[in-house]
């Protein structure tokens, strides 16, 4: 019969209490990173410009069907495969072993997060009724003030909860950078557990740890939500 080790669990909650700034790095720089990016590409479709409204549409369709694990592994060896191409051909010494783990990790949880974030945010910029804009630019209002002045400002307050729940995936998403070499919270607590072979206390510590996380982030996003409101109303 198992016996539950309270004290390595404990162990294991702290090991796994170190690895949440990392964590949230890795889920906060693709977050920013989506966030402008994502803002451009949405626009750009909104806009309806040819060709590249298309090959935004396909980009955010193939990232937006497939598995995150399979996003991850994909654009690894596609990143892997591609530099050290260019690198040979240019004929330069850096080979993409030589590329810190966590910075791939970041370029490529960023390339995921931009698909996620343009479609979000293109639909809370078409939220806005088009009566308003047609109206501003009957005034002669310049396309860059109309988003700025009219567009933004009603946007946001639909827009923050779903982002938010684009950043909470981030969050749960980071599980998954083992893959490209990265020691995360789930690897840094199966390191320590791999000598007493106690993974079920190592995984309900990792699963309390994404659990609270989680619950932090919601509540961050109901307070953000709760008074973007207040300013948008006032």
């Amino acid at each position: 019969m198992y016996k539950f080790d309270y004290l390595f669990f404990l162990h294991e909650l702290w090991v796994a209490i170190t690895y949440i700034p990392l964590t949230l790095e890795l889920a906060i720089v693709p977050m920013l990173f989506g966030l402008v990016v994502g803002t451009i590409l949405a626009i750009c479709r909104i806009q309806n410009i040819p060709v590249l409204n298309t090959l935004i549409k396909i980009y955010i369709l193939i990232f937006r069907s497939m598995p995150m694990v399979l996003m991850i592994l994909i654009l690894y060896f596609s990143f892997m495969y591609g530099f050290d191409t260019l690198a040979s051909f240019f004929h330069l010494k850096i080979r993409s072993g030589d590329i810190p783990a966590i910075v791939l990790a970041f370029i490529i949880l960023s390339v995921v997060s931009v698909a996620f974030m343009a479609e979000s945010i293109r639909g809370a910029l078409q939220s806005v009724q088009k009566g308003q804009i047609e109206a501003a630019h009957s005034i002669g209002m310049r396309q860059r003030t109309i988003y700025r002045r009219i567009v933004i400002p009603q946007a946001l307050p639909v827009a923050i909860p779903i982002l938010g729940n684009t950043f909470i995936g981030l969050t749960k998403g980071t599980a998954l950078v083992y893959m490209v070499g990265v020691t995360d919270l789930i690897t840094g607590v199966k390191i320590e557990a791999n000598a007493s072979y106690r993974y079920l206390e190592a995984y309900i510590a990792i699963a309390i740890i994404y659990w609270l996380l989680c619950i932090v982030i919601e509540q961050g996003i109901r307070l953000l939500s709760h008074k973007v409101n207040i300013l948008a109303r006032g």
